[in-house]
Order: structure tokens, then C-alpha cells, then sequence
């Protein structure tokens, strides 16, 4: 005792300082302090999601939609996109209705995707006519590149990069057509993507439900672009790449120099968005969101 008493002392005779023992309300108070921070959050969050919740719905009901709180098999139905990027996960707040489009309605889903308990992205999905003979995803530069083995690059496409299951198959896809209607999807989507009779794009979860609707028209479009390239493909994939130069040409043949190609947004179908009565309507809602 005696010898640590006296290392204590510096020139001068100065004692030693000790740290003052912190009262045990101090602490209290801390505690009270973060626990109290911890449940504002937690109930910011939930008011968040209930609004959010409360928007969705609201949305689905103008427009004669279902909607669920949950699905939890939805997402299984699609394989690539954002679905393999983080796993199938749920569909959170469900809408199910249809969009009007060249030849009748389209059904289409929007929700919010979970995977692993958090929501990365409002899903849009928008089912076409035709079953395409390749999956294409559509990339902004930003957006991380795959981690699918499966998916090959077949380089720019308007202002995204494409990535396909087959080069082969996919290239006469890539139309002019299709990379216009690729870019009017919009920079605030890094990814879109297509697979069999599908086209389905992921946006920001803050996403309102305007932009969510001028998304699935933009996907209608898209949709559009590629059954007509499908369409008018020769079917076998193998033939030479075409020069960019010819793409041009090929892609303004139909078109007058002089004036933009319309889109089936400048002359919209004349159908309402109410879904009664159609095959997408109540009491199809349990086969047409199931993954079935």
C-alpha cells in the first residue's frame, strides 16, 4: 500500500486523482434515455408503414383492385431480377388488378418485396400475351451487376446493360423499340426484367402510388416492344449481329424522320381500369396471385 501511495506522487507532492464513482440514477436515466429513443423509432416506423399501407390500399380501392396484406407465395412465381438477387421472400401489401393495354387488359401486381425481414423494393409486375424464349434483365450502370451463372451479357440496350440466358435467343429482341421503351421505364428503377410472359420492374420502397402507376405503363410498353420483336424475329437466333448502323436503320424504317414513333401511350385503350367482371377480378384473386 505504502509503495503504490508513493508511485502516486509526482514532483511537487500533487496526490493522485480517482475517478469519482458514477451514481446508480445516472445510469438509470441513460437506460430510460435509449429505451425511450428505441420506441419513438419503433412507433415512427410502424405510423410509416401504415400509412404506406394505408396509401397502397386506398390506391387499389379507386381502381377496383384486390388487395392483401400478405402473400407469401407470390414471389416464388418469378425466378430472376430482384427475386434472385435477394431470395423469393413475401409480397407485402398486394394489389392485383389489371392494366389496359393493345388488346385487352393485362393483369398486374404491385407490392412491397421482403426479403429477409426488410423491404428492399416496391415490385411492379405486368403479365403480357406471349411467353418470351428468354429471361432479359435490363441494368442501370448503377445497378450491381448478376450473381447469376446462368445470365450472359449481351451489352448496352439504350441506357441500361442486358443480360440474358441465351445470346442467342435474346438478340433479336433487342430492337430499337425495345431500348426506347427500356428508358422510358425511368433512372429511378435500376432494374427491369422479363421472363416467360412476364415484365417486372423494382423501384424505390418510398415510391408513390402516381409513379407506381406511370410504371406499369411504362411496362406495358415494354411488354408491347417485345411480343412485336418476338413476333417478327426469324425465330432461330443464329443469325449474324447487325451493326449499329443498320440496328438505326432497321429501327427508324417504319418511322418518318420527322416524327417520333408513337407509343401505346399516345393512344391508350379504351378500358377502364375497374376490374369487375374480368377474369382478374374478385373471386380470381386466390389463382391469379398464388404462384399457381
Amino acid at each position: 500500500m505504502v509503495r503504490r501511495a508513493e508511485g502516486a506522487l509526482h514532483d511537487g507532492g500533487t496526490r493522485a486523482s480517482y475517478p469519482a464513482c458514477v451514481p446508480a440514477w445516472v445510469w438509470f436515466v441513460i437506460a430510460a434515455l435509449a429505451a425511450g429513443g428505441g420506441a419513438l423509432l419503433l412507433l415512427s416506423d410502424r405510423a410509416r408503414t401504415g400509412g404506406h399501407r394505408r396509401d397502397r390500399r386506398k390506391w387499389a380501392e379507386q381502381k377496383s383492385w384486390e388487395f392483401v396484406d400478405v402473400d407469401p407465395v407470390l414471389p416464388s412465381r418469378w425466378r430472376y431480377g430482384a427475386v434472385h438477387q435477394g431470395g423469393h421472400g413475401r409480397a407485402l401489401d398486394l394489389a392485383t388488378g389489371a392494366v389496359p393495354g393493345p388488346g385487352g387488359r393485362r393483369l398486374a401486381h404491385v407490392f412491397d418485396h421482403e426479403q429477409a425481414g426488410q423491404i428492399t423494393g416496391i415490385v411492379a409486375a405486368v403479365r403480357g400475351v406471349a411467353t418470351l424464349p428468354v429471361a432479359i434483365e435490363l441494368r442501370l450502370p448503377s445497378a450491381p451487376l448478376p450473381d447469376d451463372a446462368g445470365l450472359d451479357s449481351l451489352g448496352q440496350v439504350g441506357e441500361r446493360y442486358a443480360f440474358v440466358t441465351s445470346v442467342a435467343q435474346a438478340r433479336p429482341l433487342i430492337t430499337g423499340d425495345v431500348a426506347r421503351a427500356a428508358d422510358l421505364v425511368g433512372d429511378d428503377v435500376p432494374l427491369v426484367w422479363a421472363e416467360d410472359t412476364w415484365v417486372l420492374a423494382t423501384t424505390d420502397p418510398g415510391a408513390d402510388p402516381d409513379r407506381v402507376q406511370g410504371l406499369l405503363q411504362a411496362l406495358v410498353e415494354l411488354s408491347v416492344a417485345l411480343e412485336d420483336a418476338a413476333g417478327g424475329g426469324d425465330g432461330d437466333g443464329d443469325g449474324p449481329e447487325p451493326t449499329p448502323a443498320a440496328a438505326d436503320h432497321d429501327a427508324e424504317a417504319d418511322v418518318p424522320a420527322d416524327e417520333p414513333r408513337p407509343t401505346h401511350r399516345d393512344r391508350p385503350a379504351d378500358i377502364p381500369y375497374d376490374v369487375e367482371d374480368d377474369e382478374f377480378g374478385p373471386g380470381a384473386r386466390s389463382s391469379s396471385s398464388s404462384g399457381r
